[in-house]
């Protein structure tokens, strides 16, 4: 397991150089559009490595509920980095909720920069909520849709930490729909551990929760 995560991240390291690379010197004459298929490809990629390496398969239920021609806010339990690279790969420009600190990451900050997530500082919530609510919006309105982590932290598997209202507040001020996503890599990759374990990845996409009841009720769904 040792040797195989090894080869896994220095092959992670090569492509997140070269595709940050490529995605700084191009953003000026690239759309963002392009810009996010691409990073789409390196992280389809990424899952392919991560197979080949670490030999970590995923199988996925409800692709039927992923709304067509419209913006949704995604929230998806957080356990590992799998996660991370596989929510970019699902055919919908997204942009995420993400703390600022990782947009300071040689080459792989760089390159999430170039998809215009939300970057927050999570030791200021009160200004955290207000630009969650901004740039959330406008993102909403302009076709893309968002990526939260409600819980706000990778947690252990099998266990679901305590979730924010950030998505159930979003969603119902954009009058969106809550594409609710739920997923067990943690048991292959560990939280805060970069050994990876063989197996396969169970992930479950529910019925959109329509934004035509309260922010409470959203969220208790």
């Amino acid at each position: 397991m040792f040797i195989r995560s090894a080869f896994f991240y220095l092959g992670l390291g090569l492509i997140s150089i070269l595709a940050s690379i490529l995605l700084v010197a191009t953003s000026p004459v690239v759309k963002r559009r392009f810009r996010f298929k691409f990073v789409s490809y390196c992280n389809r990629t990424v899952l392919q490595w991560m197979k080949l390496t670490c030999g970590i398969t995923f199988e996925i239920t409800g692709l039927e509920n992923i709304p067509k021609n419209q913006p949704v806010v995604v929230a998806c339990n957080h356990q590992s980095d799998w996660e991370t690279f596989y929510l970019l790969t699902m055919g919908i420009p997204v942009s995420t909720v993400l703390k600022r600190e990782l947009l300071y990451i040689p080459f792989f900050g760089w390159a999430l920069a170039m998809l215009n997530p939300i970057a927050i500082d999570r030791k200021r919530k009160t200004n955290a909520l207000k630009q969650l609510s901004q740039q959330g919006c406008e993102r909403l309105n302009a076709g893309i849709s968002v990526v939260i982590f409600p819980e706000g932290t990778r947690c252990p598997p099998g266990e679901l930490g305590p979730c924010t209202k950030g998505a159930a507040m979003l969603a119902h001020q954009a009058g969106v729909p809550i594409l609710p996503i739920v997923q067990n890599s943690g048991r292959l990759s560990p939280p805060r551990k970069w050994i990876k374990r063989s197996g396969k990845v169970d992930v479950r996409i529910g019925a959109p929760i329509n934004a035509d009841v309260t922010t409470k009720q959203m969220h208790q769904k």
